[in-house]
């Protein structure tokens, strides 16, 4: 019998091209409302030209990305239950792993302020580290206060939504 989840997200590439969908048509109507505020500028056509080429470029560009999501469906999910943390990524492997989050020791968010890269590492008791992805809208408070009922002895960032430029202060 499988363990009840404490915390779980998943997100799939269908979703995802959903949103990418929305954007196909609402992109046009954004341009267009620009192209209104400036129509009586000097310059009107030739925005009016530089604007459809980005419309006609990125249309094409987020027509071809839904093709490919959904012709590679997969999922990045997390899920916490009482004997493990799992997550998985389907492209990024460094984002993929399974713990036991009795042996998480402390949960760190940073900043490479200079590469403006956010990360999330989980640390574990044997001096071990796995990264959590940052990149996607899963409930990092939730996430954490799950952790913690698990848990109580991981340390957490202060602040879930801020990612500190100093590893070693969260």
């Amino acid at each position: 019998m499988q363990e009840p989840d404490l915390f779980y997200y998943a997100r799939s590439r269908q979703q995802q091209a959903k949103v990418a969908a929305i954007n196909v048509i609402f992109l046009p109507m954004v341009l267009g409302a620009f192209l209104y505020l400036v129509r009586s500028s000097e310059q009107f056509e030739q925005i009016q030209n530089i604007i459809l080429m980005v419309l006609i470029v990125a249309e094409v560009l987020l027509l071809l990305l839904i093709v490919w999501l959904l012709r590679h469906p997969a999922s990045f999910f997390i899920r916490l239950n009482q004997k493990e943390l799992t997550t998985f990524h389907p492209m990024f492997k460094e984002w993929t792993f399974s713990v036991n989050p009795l042996e998480i020791i402390e949960v760190r968010q940073s900043t490479d302020s200079e590469a403006t890269l956010s990360s999330i590492r989980i640390i574990m008791r044997d001096g071990s580290s796995y990264a959590l992805s940052p990149n996607f809208s899963y409930d990092r408070k939730q996430l954490y206060q799950a952790l913690a009922d698990l848990n109580p002895a991981i340390i957490f960032p202060k602040h879930f939504a801020v990612f500190s430029a100093d590893r070693h202060t969260n």
